[in-house]
C-alpha cells in the first residue's frame, strides 16, 4: 500500500531571475505564511485545489494543475487534517531565517506548535510584479489526537484479528470478496475493488485453503506486539501455532470514524511445506 501519512509534497520549479525584491519584514512574513497555509488548508477541507492554484505563481501554474495538486496532497484529504486552529492560534517560528536561494526563490522554513499539534513548513515564493507568489510548498502535520491514539487491549486485538481473518476466509470460500471489501477502510476501498482483491488471493481459492477452523479454535500469538506506527496505523502481526502447517498474518488498520478498519492484509499459509502467500 502507498504511504498513508507521507504528509509532505513539493513540486520542482525551473530557475527564475535572481533579481527578486528584498525579503519582507517579520510581520509581513507572518501574514504571507498565514495566507499561504490558510489557503492550502482550505483546499484540503474542500478537496478542491482550484482556488489555491489560482493564488500561486504563474510559473508554478504553468507546471501543474488543481488536480495534480490534489493528488500530491491526497494524504491530507484522506486524514481529514484541519490545520486552521494551529495557524490562527500561534505565531510561526521561522528557522532558519528566510533567505533567497540560488534559483532566485525566497525560501521560508518554520513551524507552528499548539496543544501538541505540530505544523512544519517549507515555502518557496517567486517575485511576480512586486508581489510574492507561492511557487512551492512542503508541509508536515502531526496531529496530537493521532499521536495520542492507544493500542487496543490484547482481547480487543484478538477480536479484531479473528473478525478480519474470518471475513477474509469467507471471501476465499465463496470466491467473492464483495462483503470483505465492504468491511475495509474507505481509504482502501478507493484504491482497490472486490475483483482486484480476488485476483490478489487467487492462489488461496485455487488451493481451497480454509483457515476458518484454525481461527475459531486457536489463539494467535502476536509478535512483535501490536503497535501504532509513525503513519498512525495499527499494525498487528502474528501466527497460529498449527503443526505441521503454519498460518501467519500481518494486518494494518486505519482509525475511521472511531473504529479500526482494515487497510492492508498479508496472509501466509504454509501447507505441508508449500507456501501460499497473499498480500494486498
Amino acid at each position: 500500500m502507498n504511504k498513508i501519512l507521507a504528509i509532505a509534497a513539493i513540486l520542482a520549479l525551473t530557475v527564475i531571475d535572481s533579481g527578486a525584491a528584498a525579503i519582507p519584514s517579520g510581520a509581513e512574513l507572518k501574514k504571507l505564511t498565514d495566507q499561504s497555509l490558510t489557503s492550502f488548508n482550505g483546499a484540503v477541507q474542500k478537496a478542491d485545489f482550484t482556488d489555491f492554484y489560482k493564488s500561486t505563481a504563474k510559473l508554478w501554474q504553468g507546471q501543474t494543475t488543481p488536480d495534480k495538486l490534489k493528488e500530491a496532497f491526497q494524504a491530507f484529504i484522506d486524514k481529514k487534517f484541519d490545520m486552521e486552529g494551529v495557524i490562527q492560534k500561534r505565531v510561526p517560528k521561522f528557522e532558519p531565517a528566510p533567505a533567497m536561494d540560488a534559483d532566485g526563490f525566497m525560501v521560508v522554513n518554520g513551524a507552528y506548535n499548539v496543544d501538541g499539534d505540530s505544523l512544519t513548513f517549507r515555502l518557496q515564493y517567486a517575485d511576480e510584479g512586486g508581489a510574492w507568489k507561492l511557487a512551492g510548498i512542503n508541509v508536515h502535520f502531526e496531529n496530537a489526537k493521532l499521536k495520542r491514539q492507544e493500542v487496543p487491549s490484547e482481547a480487543e486485538v484478538k477480536k479484531l484479528t479473528d473478525k478480519t481473518l474470518l471475513s477474509f476466509n469467507s471471501a476465499v470460500q465463496s470466491q467473492d470478496f464483495t462483503a470483505f471489501y465492504q468491511s475495509t477502510a474507505k481509504l482502501w476501498q478507493e484504491q482497490t475493488t472486490p475483483d482486484k482483491l480476488k485476483a490478489a488471493f487467487q492462489s488461496f481459492i485455487e488451493k481451497k485453503f480454509d483457515i476458518g477452523s484454525v481461527v475459531k479454535k486457536m489463539e494467535p500469538t502476536f509478535e512483535p506486539a501490536p503497535a501504532i506506527n509513525s503513519d498512525g496505523l495499527l499494525v498487528v502481526q502474528g501466527s497460529y501455532p498449527i503443526k505441521p502447517d503454519e498460518l501467519t498474518f500481518a494486518l494494518k488498520y486505519f482509525s475511521e470514524d472511531g473504529a479500526w478498519k482494515l487497510l492492508a492484509i498479508n496472509v501466509k499459509a504454509n501447507k505441508a511445506g508449500k507456501e501460499e502467500d497473499g498480500d494486498d
